[in-house]
């Protein structure tokens, strides 16, 4: 782990450094060991100045201590030429990467393209894309990390500490990976982060995934937007997070198909993700089933983990009874954690807006007819169709030029 030679400038320097950070962090030699895989002796050593540190050596110290970019080059200064390049010189797409997305993405396209033109061209430095639970904010986030990196981006991944089977940034490079873990700590909570002595002018796109709007600290992010004049940030949340500049950007489910015609069926999104899943429990499906298919993905609103459940249903039910219950009880088939999700987003809204939303249950209406239901004024109506919209609780169709809203079926079975 070292080079044990006599002492010189690299380790005679080294060593007070290390030693000042490490009881800064509150550590033991033994504990710095436990976290770096570095051995007490040669930690030891290397505080005395016995030794002269390795580069893999400094890159373990730096990551266990979670030093900032500031801080991890000036140890690695300390260390001498042999430390090899800084995180700052080093730093770039071939270290700085998005996670790896092992599933397939239905749809999207359109929605894919119009992120990463934004993104790509400044114009949107700070966008928020949210909707209903399970719509796939992540699995877009990650997509559009994707198309950014192969451009030569790089991205930094941060996932809100709450979140739920959160991803993480590929660990490349321990000395990044720490930095991201500081960051984390920073911006949803007390701290301070290093990422802009690290990210300077730069580009770079850094998503913060599954944030709640409570928990993100508005001042560390806008800092941080200011401090570098190229990052550009993508933000995934239940709804917009009301920050300065913000741009956001609404994720409607999946398009319930409005045909039943088989060849037209296969080419829609919400019908190949629930073939796909339905593959997984070994059903074939024919194109006599079309209307029963087009059915389950408009009881299920187009939202991909329901269709997921449904299709999951086809080992116990054929497809007529897959539908039937569907239609009968949908909470019993699309699984209690996102019937549990939608009830919350229902049960957060006022007592009068809750009352509105359960008189638009039933067909597709026109802002003229919410209006008529509601007792609302047309500006009133507008507004609460507008919030509604916002959290995911009512859907628009536009036919023939005009809009209409309609209450998706799994929001209307909990009114």
């Amino acid at each position: 782990m070292a080079n044990p030679v006599l002492a010189d400038d690299a380790a005679t320097q080294f060593g007070p450094l290390l030693r000042r950070h490490r009881s800064a962090a509150g550590l033991t030699q033994r504990v710095l060991a436990d976290l770096s895989t570095v051995s007490v002796r040669t930690i030891r050593d290397l505080e005395r100045g016995k030794v002269r540190p390795r580069p893999d050596t400094v890159r373990l110290l730096t990551g266990a201590l979670r030093l900032g970019a500031n801080a991890s080059d000036d140890l690695e200064l300390a260390a001498g030429a042999h430390a090899g390049p800084t995180l700052r010189e080093e730093y770039g797409p071939h270290i700085a990467a998005p996670p790896t997305m092992l599933t397939p993405m239905f749809g999207r396209e359109a929605e894919l393209a119009v992120l990463t033109g934004e993104l790509v061209s400044g114009d949107g430095r700070l966008l928020t894309l949210h909707g209903l639970p399970g719509v796939g904010r992540t699995r877009l986030a990650a997509a559009v990390a994707a198309d950014l990196h192969h451009a030569g981006t790089p991205v930094l991944w941060v996932s809100a500490p709450e979140a739920d089977g959160a991803l993480t940034q590929p660990v490349r490079d321990v000395r990044l990976a720490a930095l991201v873990t500081s960051a984390a700590a920073a911006l949803f909570g007390p701290g301070t982060t290093a990422l802009a002595g690290l990210i300077g002018d730069r580009d770079t796109l850094l998503v913060l995934d599954d944030v709640t709007a409570a928990g993100l600290r508005a001042d560390a992010l806008l800092d941080l937007l200011g401090d570098c004049p190229r990052l550009r940030v993508l933000v995934t949340a239940d709804g917009p997070c009301g920050l300065p500049g913000e741009r956001p950007f609404p994720l409607a489910p999946l398009p319930v198909p409005a045909t039943a015609e088989p060849r037209a069926l296969a080419e829609e999104p919400a019908v190949r993700l629930f073939v796909h899943h339905a593959a997984a429990v070994r059903q074939r499906l024919t194109a006599a089933d079309a209307p029963d298919i087009a059915e389950v993905c408009a009881l299920t609103d187009g939202l991909p983990p329901a269709l997921a459940a449904a299709a999951s249903w086809l080992g116990v039910y054929d497809l007529p009874t897959l539908r039937e219950v569907l239609a009968a009880d949908p909470a019993a088939l699309v699984g209690a954690d996102l019937m549990g999700r939608l009830a919350a987003r229902v049960a957060a809204l006022a007592p009068a807006d809750r009352a509105a939303l359960a008189g638009l249950t039933g067909p597709a209406r026109t802002l003229a007819e919410v209006a008529d239901r509601t007792g609302r004024t047309a500006a009133a109506s507008a507004a609460l169709v507008r919030d509604l919209m916002q959290r995911g609780l009512i859907r628009a169709r536009h036919v023939a030029g005009r809009s209409r809203f309609a209450v998706p079926a799994l929001v209307d079975a909990l009114l």
